[in-house]
């Protein structure tokens, strides 16, 4: 199935997808629907459900809530990456929306926090260069998030 840009209020929020971020982050559905007007990346199984979910945005500011911090300087953030695995190479074609968007924005960096238990996809992200650099601040029932960068380089 192709992935598909769609604005967060179409997106079915009652999707089992959705379930595990609800359980990692208690505001997830009230930030879900403040991103209303907003577009992330959507994949569907043959099913019609949600099988891959991709939210860009981005930061032009201090990331000062981790250790070490880091200055002022215009990231792209993965708000939220999430996928469901399944052998079609999914996390790639995602990967492969966030790269170029980087690209057209001429960004040179991306990041994104994300908690040790998901170690499939924290595999995937440094398979393609992301790096563990620092941690958030806020300890939670998980742990702290650990904070990934990945740093492009444009000709």
């Amino acid at each position: 199935m192709p992935l598909t840009k769609m604005r967060f209020e179409q997106i079915n929020l009652s999707d089992p997808f959705f379930d595990s971020l609800k359980d990692d982050y208690e505001e997830f559905e009230d930030w879900f629907k403040r991103k209303s007007e907003l577009e992330a990346y959507v994949s569907h199984n043959d099913l019609g459900l949600i099988d891959g979910f991709l939210y860009l945005k981005v930061e032009k500011q201090a990331l000062d809530d981790m250790i070490p911090m880091h200055g002022v300087k215009t990231r792209v953030k993965l708000g939220t990456f999430k996928i469901d695995a399944h052998g079609t190479k999914l996390g790639e074609r995602f990967l492969r929306v966030m790269f170029d968007y980087a690209c057209r924005n001429r960004i040179n960096e991306i990041y994104v926090t994300i908690f040790d238990k998901h170690a499939t996809l924290i595999s995937l992200l440094t398979k393609y260069g992301f790096e563990l650099v620092s941690r958030k601040n806020k300890t939670t029932k998980d742990g702290q998030e650990g904070v990934y960068f990945k740093t492009l380089i444009w000709r």
